[in-house]
This record gives structure tokens, sequence and C-alpha cells, in this order.
């Protein structure tokens, strides 16, 4: 009853602040729902009961009861209490009780059109300059950036550690969205401003969760124009033909991933799509295909070991 998650559409909810959003949007709807079935029955109601037929000649003086008053009033209480009791104290969490940076991830992301730039520090644990080149870069001037490293459209985080993201644009105003995680910021140019939120679900348990299977199109061009490529092989699939493997478990699915198993009678795939991160501003023409993939690791070595194979 609390939670209405699911049945709202919501996406699966990774995060550990995403229960209590969850639950305060959940009472946000059973007020909406209470509020529908008092007024449009009254509604209709006033339609019938004060129609000209009934009343050809105006009453200019209103309604001398004070039931109506008390409603409102009931109304404007339940919503105090939804922003006072709800929505102030989780906002006051998150915007203010960040976690201790010895204990969490840090990461920079640095916006622009069309990609997001994921800025790790290294192992001296302190962040050099980054150019505001196209792609960004890290300032070679600056040796606190030597060990430092980049990745573009991926944001690698720990299970269970919380993060602390560092967000700034190199050109318009974005918005870094994480609905798994119940993130959503707005990034305005010329300011860093930080977001904060633990992982609670790491990405194999959340592939496992949403897998499902899904059909490959017929049609070769539109495959080619939205083929699912941040979706995830969930199993092998040889060629039933030879001993050639078409796609591995863990594989992300390409046009040309889909299009060869089709092509080897294979008309449909045991998938799981990623954690996603996505410009919820309108940022130019290509705003689309501004997403990035979250991938959460199991254990701090997993991070560990991606991090340093992706290091100078």
């Amino acid at each position: 009853m609390n939670d209405l998650s699911k049945w709202m559409g919501m996406p699966l909810d990774a995060s550990g602040h995403g229960v209590a959003i969850d639950v305060m949007m959940s009472w946000v709807h059973w007020l909406m729902l209470a509020l529908f079935l008092i007024w449009a029955p009254f509604f209709i109601y006033c339609l019938w009961r004060f129609n000209a037929k009934r009343h050809p000649r105006a009453i200019y003086s209103g309604v001398k009861s004070k039931i109506s008053s008390y409603l409102e009033g009931g109304v404007v209480v339940a919503e105090a209490i939804l922003l006072v009791g709800f929505a102030l104290p989780i906002w006051a969490t998150i915007k203010n009780d960040f976690p201790e940076e010895s204990e969490s991830t840090i990461v920079n992301v640095i916006a622009e059109q069309f990609a997001w730039n994921m800025v790790y520090p290294g192992a001296d644990g302190e962040f050099g300059l980054t150019t505001l080149t196209k792609p960004i870069q890290i300032d070679s001037s600056d040796p606190r950036g030597n060990d430092d490293i980049i990745f573009t459209n991926v944001l690698h985080l720990v299970k269970d550690r919380p993060v602390i993201v560092n967000l700034s644009s190199r050109d318009v105003i974005h918005s870094f969205a994480v609905p798994n995680m119940r993130v959503k910021q707005d990034i305005i140019p010329g300011l860093e401003i930080p977001v904060w939120f633990v992982p609670k679900m790491s990405s194999s348990e959340f592939r496992r969760q949403m897998a499902k299977t899904m059909p490959i199109s017929s049609d070769e061009r539109r495959r080619a124009l939205y083929a699912p490529y941040r979706w995830i092989a969930m199993q092998d699939y040889p060629n039933p033909g030879d001993s050639t493997m078409l796609a591995e478990a863990g594989q992300r699915l390409s046009t040309r991933v889909l299009s060869r198993l089709y092509d080897a009678g294979i008309t449909e795939v045991y998938a799981s799509p990623e954690m996603e991160i996505s410009c919820a501003q309108l940022c130019g023409g290509a705003h689309y295909s501004m997403r990035a993939t979250v991938i959460v690791h199991d254990t701090q070595e997993e991070f560990d070991a991606v991090l340093a194979e992706n290091s100078f």
C-alpha cells in the first residue's frame, strides 16, 4: 500500500534512498485518487443540481454551506503533511547529509553535447585539471592529473559504497538523470554541483531481474535504426549450423550481432538492459543520443581492476 512504484511504472529501484522517494510518490498518488473520487462525483452533481433548466435565474449569493471550506482545509492539511512529513526530510537528507569522502567513490562528471565524461582520480586520490577541448582531456601541465582516468559514457560504481558525483558542463545546460538511482540534477555551465547516492544493486543483480525474451526484427533497416545496443545477452548463442559462437553471455547486442543472430535463424534473444544515464534537459539537436551506461560492480576489487586496466 505504501509503495506503488510497480503499479506506477517506475523503473526498478537500485538505490539506497529510492524506497523513501517511491513511498512519498505513492502517498501523493493516493491523495490524488481520493481527490478524484470526491471531486468528480461532486462536479457531476453540480452539473445536474445547478443546470439552467432547474435554475433559469442565476443566484449570485453563492452557496451558504461551509462543507466546501472544510474539504478544502482538509486537502491543504494533507498536502502540508506530505510536504513537511515526507518531501522536506528526504530533500534535506539528499542535499545536506553527504557521506565522508574517504568512504565514498568520487567522480567528476563533465557533460557536453552530446556525451558524458567521467573523470576518476588516480592512486594519489587527487583530481588534476581537465581541458575543455572536445573530447575532454587531462591537462598535461598539472602533475596531479597524470594518473587520472576518463571514461566516456560509462560510469563505474561499487555496490553499497556511497558515490559523490561532481557535475559540471562545458557548454549548455544539461540534466543528469539516473532513473534507477532516483537521481536527477540540472547542470549549469560555470557551476560544479555535487550529488550523492548509494547503489544497492549490482549490475549482475539488475540484469537478472530485468532479463526478458525479446524478438529480433526481421527488418534489417529497423535493426540498424533501433538496435537495442544497450541490451546485454544473458546466455550464449552458438551458431546452430556449426560450432562458432554468435553471441556470448554478457555481450552487448549491437546491430551487427543482432543481424548475425537473425541470419542464423535465431529470431528472439534472452537479454537485459543496462542501468542508464540520460540527459533530461533539451540540450540540442542530438539530445536523444546523450546516454551513458551505469555499471555497478559487486566488489571494490572488481572496480579497482577496471580502473587499473584503463589507466595510462
